[in-house]
């Protein structure tokens, strides 16, 4: 799991600049700037060909938050 939580604390640092330092459980589409439709699609993207899995368009639309990525990653 912890595994799960570096890469994806990369894709948020490399796609949205968010430190990987920052505590990111709150982080969501609404509060932050650089989230826009374009980087959410470069996030989905890269969670896909990291972890080499397949987000449907309902998924996608529900993925809009740091904490419901772990999530459904860590249920994946």
């Amino acid at each position: 799991m912890k595994d799960i939580k570096k890469i994806l604390d990369d894709l948020f640092f490399i796609i949205l600049k968010i430190p990987k330092s920052k505590n990111k459980n709150n982080l969501n589409y609404k509060n932050v700037k650089q989230w826009d439709s374009v980087n959410h699609i470069n996030l989905i993207l890269s969670i896909e060909s990291k972890f080499k899995i397949k987000i449907t368009p309902e998924e996608n639309f529900n993925l809009n938050s740091y904490k419901k990525i772990l999530l459904f990653l860590k249920k994946r």
